[in-house]
């Protein structure tokens, strides 16, 4: 069996996490200290995490990689185990003995049925930070606690959503799944100040952590905002909430731009670069409060000059004077985008199947110089079952049992 362990370096070497993970929250902080040089076993059924088989899907003469699987889940090493066998619970627990860390994002009632719920872990194992991320919370969540839990209910209930809205103040979703990604970040740091911790006390901790309340500081100035703002002021907040006018998603004459107007000197530059300087005086506009009141007048006398120019016609006037503004890049542009090639923010990840894939980079910079790879299922399960006293002979003898699903081989699958 090819084995593909990484050499391990880096600032978190000699951290072993065992990761029991599937989407996107627990597996990016998993990535994360895989990327810093912890040793993030990660255990999958039989048939793979979930992400494993989701399109879209590259396949070549050496196998089938999912690009949602591979997004997420580079440098990590992967066993198959089948939890509800009694050997392969049995070698969970092997690998939980001399472990660090446990991070998992599934709901607790499944864990208690496997007889791995969070709370239950870290008293069999007192030096064990056990993360948990679920929807609610696993504790104080009432009839909450075991309910399903997605990034977008997430963003829907931590206010969010109703803070991302169209120039009508409708409500509309991001479009991708920004709550199980700050989740992640707050696992990650949950994580290191566990480890901290543990350097104090000699002890773990059971760090039980919820996609609402990890979404909810994403709010934290819009929140201050409301306890803050008068009913009359808050008549004329526009449907960005005080973060200023003209502020948003604009159209060019080829594609969108963002603009953020927050200040009246913005404005008064703007109004410089749209050849209109006399508007900065205007009464009618000269303050937020008053572009407020006409926020969508003050929207159209912006489209009626951007529209005249491209894209980069107008982030190029707009950054002349010192107004911040960006294209609205699409995927594709933001991978040959030349601002993140000088900061090297993209990493060349090996797919495994004699390809790669270009992914952003862990951005705390702390990520080891090895080479990433994403790994196949379960081809690192004998190296990991070897380092826990389990032998080749013990092995072929626990799958034939069923420890590692009802199909005894390695699947090929990355």
């Amino acid at each position: 069996m090819n084995d593909h362990t990484p050499v391990r370096e880096g600032v978190l070497d000699g951290v072993k996490v065992v990761e029991l993970c599937h989407l996107i929250a627990g597996p990016y902080c998993g990535m994360l200290l895989a990327d810093e040089g912890a040793d993030v076993i990660k255990v999958e059924p039989p048939q793979g995490e979930l992400t494993r088989s989701r399109e879209p899907m590259r396949t070549t003469d050496q196998g089938t990689m999912s690009g949602y699987f591979a997004s997420l889940n580079r440098r990590k090493r992967s066993i198959t185990l089948d939890l509800k066998s009694e050997s392969g619970s049995a070698l969970l627990d092997r690998l939980l003995a001399d472990a660090d860390v446990f991070i998992t994002n599934m709901r607790g009632g499944a864990l208690g049925r496997l007889g791995i719920h969070p709370a239950d872990l870290q008293e069999r194992y007192p030096n064990l930070i056990v993360v948990s991320m679920s929807g609610f919370g696993l504790f104080d969540a009432g009839l909450d606690a075991n309910r399903a839990g997605l990034a977008m209910v997430a963003e829907a209930l931590s206010g969010t959503t109703g803070l991302t809205r169209d120039r009508e103040g409708r409500p509309t979703w991001c479009g991708f799944a920004l709550g199980d990604i700050v989740t992640g970040m707050t696992a990650h740091s949950s994580v290191l100040l566990g480890l901290r911790e543990r350097e104090q006390t000699g002890r773990g901790r059971m760090i039980d952590l919820s996609l609402t309340e990890c979404t909810l500081p994403l709010a934290t100035v819009a929140l201050a905002r409301v306890q803050s703002s008068d009913a009359h002021l808050s008549k004329v907040a526009g449907a960005n909430d005080f973060h200023g006018v003209p502020y948003g998603t604009f159209a060019a004459a080829d594609g969108y731009y963002n603009i953020g107007v927050n200040r009246d000197d913005f404005w008064a530059r703007l109004c410089r670069a749209m050849g209109q300087p006399e508007l900065a005086d205007d009464p009618r506009y000269a303050t937020y409060i008053e572009r407020a009141h006409r926020q969508r007048e003050v929207e159209e006398l912006l489209e009626a000059w951007s529209t005249q120019l491209t894209r980069a016609q107008v982030v190029d006037a707009l950054t002349e004077v010192d107004v911040p503004v960006a294209p609205v890049l699409t995927m594709s542009e933001v991978l040959d985008n030349q601002h993140f090639a000088d900061r090297g923010t993209f990493v060349e990840v090996d797919d495994a199947i004699g390809g790669s894939l270009r992914q952003p980079d862990d951005p705390t910079g702390f990520a080891v110089p090895t080479p990433a790879r994403v790994p196949r299922l379960g081809e690192h399960r004998d190296a990991i079952l070897n380092e826990i006293g389990v032998h080749e002979s013990q092995i072929e003898s626990l799958a034939e049992g069923g420890a590692f699903g009802p199909t005894p081989h390695v699947n090929a699958t990355a």
